[in-house]
């Protein structure tokens, strides 16, 4: 990413059934988004999902966690409470639907899918074969402001849908 060479691209992708909490976890993150502090909070909610994952109280917690990163709790409050980004997160998790997605992590490499926690190797190699002039699958994934790193013209682009669970 910081070379220029990758442009990693994050979309939410809520196991509903099974994940009671992770879509407002994603909206979560989304709320801290507009205000700077998306990976911030990504961060916070992958480390701390043994507290609030199964806690009906989780978006108390979710608060709690803005509130740790310094954003501005009334604007983020007022976020997560009205459910803003209900309808991006159900649009990201369609979008992996419509690819076929039905676990998490899964990733797309230029396109071509890479499912499950994989070790840094399997992203290497695949990296490494487009920066060489591999073909990649045609697929065209946007990348939005806040939850995506790097270059927008970088020649290689990791999608990953994930839960926060």
């Amino acid at each position: 990413v910081d070379s220029g060479q990758v442009q990693y691209i994050f979309r939410n992708f809520p196991l509903f059934s099974i994940h009671p909490q992770a879509e407002k976890a994603a909206e979560a993150a989304e709320c801290a988004g507009e205000q700077g502090a998306f990976w911030e909070m990504h961060g916070a909610l992958f480390e701390n999902q043994e507290q609030w994952a199964g806690d009906d109280g989780a978006v108390e917690q979710f608060k709690d966690l803005a509130g740790e990163l310094e954003v501005d709790q009334a604007q983020f409050d007022d976020c997560l409470d009205s459910g803003k980004y209900a309808d991006k997160v159900t649009s990201d998790y369609q979008e992996g639907v419509a690819l076929g997605i039905n676990s998490t992590p899964n990733f797309r490499i230029n396109g071509a899918p890479l499912s499950g926690a994989q070790p840094f190797a399997a992203f290497e190699e695949q990296i490494e074969y487009y920066l060489a002039g591999g073909q990649p699958p045609t697929l065209e994934v946007a990348a939005d402001s806040f939850r995506s790193l790097g270059e927008p013209d970088a020649p290689v682009v990791i999608t990953e849908f994930s839960d926060y669970q």
